[in-house]
């Protein structure tokens, strides 16, 4: 399943780029052109394509540090349920294992 991602999303980052090129080939080929409208137009095409490419633009390693400090936070969160509320913790994981238990046995 996580490799399907990565592959979608790198296809998905791949024809973004794709359009971003055509986009600024567009600007180029209509700098001169137009009136007001047409300026406004190329000022938020330009804003647009700009920050996409500074998305496009994060590292793997910024996307894995986002990630890692989003599963500390999670299980930090989940530590302090278990000392909260031990006997609750208990409990669910009981639940969790007969679910498993009957999902295996048939």
């Amino acid at each position: 399943m996580k490799q399907e991602d990565t592959l979608v999303r790198d296809i998905a980052a791949k024809e973004l780029r794709e359009v971003l090129a055509s986009t600024e080939a567009l600007l180029s080929a209509i700098s001169d052109e137009g009136g007001e409208s047409v300026q406004e137009l190329r000022n938020r095409l330009t804003t647009t394509v700009a920050n996409v490419r500074k998305e496009l633009g994060k590292s793997f390693f910024d996307t894995a540090r986002e990630r890692y400090y989003q599963a500390r936070d999670t299980a930090a969160s989940v530590n302090r349920f278990a000392h909260r509320h031990p006997w609750l913790t208990v409990a669910i994981g009981a639940g969790m294992g007969v679910v498993i238990g009957r999902l295996m046995k048939d």
